[in-house]
Parts: structure tokens; C-alpha cells; sequence
């Protein structure tokens, strides 16, 4: 009778721990996408898991609200206005946990690179703190203090574009700007 060697306890256990934690982080993958389009969709998860991405996004959307992480929930289709799915564009959907009990969904919206165009807000349990109401009202404290952040890294036509969206009290807008702005400089 062979006798088979015991696995020592401690690469068992590596093994064992490297495996479940394949199996319980989440794919972030489309389905049937091409290897183009897979690295887009890594390209922009790669920026827009980060914790800091996470503040800056929650700070626009529910302003001074806690921050408590957030995680990848999904990968859907972008559809053009006659609601065909454009190809090679994707969504990237992020549950965002802030305050005691605040869940808000942000969809990015990227294109065929999976640069972030675009920010979308599909669901948020939110009731006092609608999503970039309390933004807009501070946004000439945000939106002054971006423009000081980022001013020797940006062109004037640049800060231009932000100025506008500062006047025009657009937290919408200067998330997104914000986002397209930084995901530029880490590139």
C-alpha cells in the first residue's frame, strides 16, 4: 500500500484561504466581453474601487454623510437614446454604505477605454439627504476648493469648465468632471 505524504497544516491553510478568497471577491467582469473590453472593465474597477475615489464620490453625492466603503455590485450594458446597447460602453454599479444605515447604488458610466464619462444613480435609501442636494447647496466651498486642489495641474480651459459648473451649483456635474479629471492624472 502507498502511502501519500500529509499536506503540512500551513500550506494547507495558505492554499485553503488563497482559494476562498478568489471565490468570495466579486468578478468584476461583463459578460461575453472581448479581451478589449475586459481590460476596460479592469481599467476603470482598478480606479473606481479605491477608498479614495469612494470619499470623493460619497462627498458629492451625499455631502458631509460618513463614509463606511463601498464594493462592486455589477457590470451592465450602456444604452444609447434608442435604447440599443452601445457597444463596448459598460456600467459599473458600487453599493456605497454611509452614515448608520445610508445604502446608495452609483452606476459609472465608461467608455470603450473605461475612462468614466458619466454618473448615474440608480437606487439610495435616502430620504433627508437626496443625492447631490446637499452638494449643490456647498458647492461653492467644494468647487473653490477643487479649483485650488488641482489648479497648477490644470489647463485654463480646464478650470474654465469647473468655474462654470461651480456657479451653476452642478454637483452632478463636477462629480463627473472630478472623477474624468483624476482618473486622467493616475493614467
Amino acid at each position: 500500500m502507498r502511502r501519500y505524504a500529509a499536506i503540512p497544516y500551513r500550506r494547507w491553510l495558505a492554499v485553503t484561504s488563497c482559494i476562498l478568497s478568489l471565490l468570495a471577491a466579486p468578478a468584476c467582469t461583463s459578460q461575453g466581453a472581448d479581451d478589449a473590453e475586459q481590460r476596460a472593465v479592469n481599467r476603470a474597477d482598478r480606479f473606481l474601487r479605491t477608498a479614495d475615489i469612494g470619499k470623493t464620490t460619497l462627498s458629492f453625492v451625499h455631502f458631509g454623510a460618513d463614509y463606511h466603503g463601498h464594493a462592486y455590485q455589477k457590470t451592465l450594458p450602456v444604452h444609447g437614446e434608442d435604447g440599443a446597447p452601445v457597444e463596448g460602453f459598460f456600467k459599473l454599479v458600487y453599493r456605497y454604505h454611509w452614515e448608520d444605515d445610508g445604502v446608495t447604488d452609483v452606476a459609472y458610466l465608461c467608455d470603450r477605454r473605461g475612462d468614466v464619462y458619466a454618473v448615474q444613480i440608480p437606487y439610495s435609501n435616502a430620504v433627508l439627504s437626496q443625492p447631490f442636494l446637499l452638494a449643490n447647496g456647498a458647492i461653492q466651498i467644494l468647487g473653490n476648493a477643487l479649483i485650488a486642489l488641482y489648479k497648477d495641474q490644470m489647463t485654463e480651459n480646464q478650470r474654465g469648465i469647473v468655474q462654470a459648473l461651480v456657479d451653476k451649483a452642478d454637483a452632478h456635474g463636477l462629480l463627473e468632471w472630478s472623477l474624468k479629471f483624476q482618473q486622467v492624472m493616475q493614467s
